[in-house]
């Protein structure tokens, strides 16, 4: 199932979309502020994860998908097939817009299909109030990095 309204479209990731996967996933990365507090050395250990090689091996054993506008990647979700969320990303300047949840909803209607009923996710300090404004929960709130590890049930 894909969606096409104008010329704003979600579909399958490609590995020809990787240039500009790398560009959301850094451009995301520099606003999750709470995680990194602007260090320069924190981002760069952050973003250095994420390069053409990893990510095509990532994209080859997961299923991703990318929110299109004009043709332009600014959305880019990544899951496994044991329902982990790997990667989640949308460019900065099209945050609180709903296109995270669009892609949240799109990978959540393939993992019915293959019967999978648990999604998990490790979150970021920025992202967390978002998944659980989407039903996540925490494994466990002992510490404050396993309260980053959430679940959710689908059906």
């Amino acid at each position: 199932m894909f969606e096409k309204m104008n010329n704003i479209m979600i579909r399958e990731g490609k590995v020809e979309d990787i240039p500009q996967i790398i560009q959301v996933i850094h451009d995301s990365i520099q606003s999750c502020v709470l995680d990194h507090q602007r260090e320069e050395s924190k981002i760069q250990t952050w973003l250095e994860k994420f390069d053409h090689a990893s990510l095509i091996v990532d994209m080859l054993y997961n299923d991703c998908w990318v929110y299109l506008i004009y043709d332009k990647v600014v959305g880019f979700l990544l899951v496994s097939d044991a329902g982990e969320i790997r990667m989640h990303y949308v460019a900065q300047h099209c945050q609180r817009l709903g296109f995270g949840t669009e892609l949240f909803h799109q990978m959540h209607h393939a993992l019915l299909k293959k019967k999978i009923h648990q999604i998990e996710i490790q979150s970021t300090q920025t992202a967390l109030s978002y998944y659980q404004h989407c039903g996540f929960h925490p494994h466990s709130a002992e510490s404050e990095d396993e309260s980053r590890y959430l679940y959710k049930y689908v059906f």
